[in-house]
């Protein structure tokens, strides 16, 4: 007498339209592993199909994901694309092209992965931080500029300063060189106060002081003259001997 062996259930479901559906309901790999109580590399090896997933664990993964148990299973079996990539920004072409991660640069330029990805998502990147990018990159400051979305302030450029542009003209080219008004006044030798007076416009530098801004941010002997104001002989030239 034959035997016929009983007919097995499948317990499992296919998981290579997990990944589509993640990614649409926002939840990342981690949340679907904990619910589960699974490791992340499981949920990967799901969404690759190069593992099916129990249908034990289907209850978890529908919770995580907002959806009910039976509705996640008829998702599943149904094959899924998943969305396409948004377009690279300019400034992640840039990295991209230096085969640099957004870790190493974090660590050139003294910032954090999750920055250097804010930036590259479209937040402006403070002017300093052009100058390193640049660096990291090895390409001009206004290629980066130019992929970040940022205009140079004209207070950069000597050839656009006019008379009463100096409180301006000392703010930009601190920000530019990274430094503090504290910074700035130790390399200078004066106060912080004194720093701080030039750039609300309460006084001039001497030309002392000014021979040593010039030196700082390489400037041509004589240059900040030109976004001095006319009636700078009137102002104090507040910087402490």
């Amino acid at each position: 007498m034959n035997v016929h062996p009983a007919p097995t259930v499948d317990a499992s479901v296919p998981g290579r339209s997990l990944r589509p559906l993640r990614v649409a309901a926002g939840v990342p790999v981690t949340r679907l592993a904990a619910a589960a109580e699974v490791r992340a590399a499981t949920v990967y090896n799901w969404e690759a199909g190069r593992a099916r997933i129990p249908r034990s664990a289907v209850p978890a993964l529908a919770g995580a994901l907002g959806v009910p148990p039976e509705a996640l299973r008829r998702l599943l079996r149904t094959p899924l694309r998943a969305p396409e990539p948004a377009p690279a920004s300019p400034l992640r072409r840039l990295r991209l092209r230096s085969g640099l991660s957004q870790e190493v640069v974090a660590s050139r330029v003294g910032s954090t992965r999750h920055t250097v990805g804010s930036w590259e998502g479209g937040t402006p990147p403070p002017l300093v931080m052009l100058r390193r990018l640049a660096s990291a990159y090895g390409v001009p400051v206004a290629t980066v500029a130019e992929a970040a979305g940022v205009e140079p302030p004209r207070e950069l450029d000597p050839r656009r300063w006019r008379v009463g542009d100096l409180p301006a003209v000392l703010r930009t080219w601190r920000s530019w060189a990274g430094l503090t008004q504290r910074e700035l006044g130790d390399l200078l030798g004066c106060t912080t106060d004194a720093v701080r007076g030039w750039e609300a416009g309460r006084g001039v530098p001497s030309a002392r002081n000014r021979a040593r801004l010039e030196r700082v941010h390489r400037l041509p002997v004589g240059a900040l003259l030109a976004a001095y104001p006319s009636s700078s002989s009137n102002l104090q030239a507040n910087c402490a001997r």
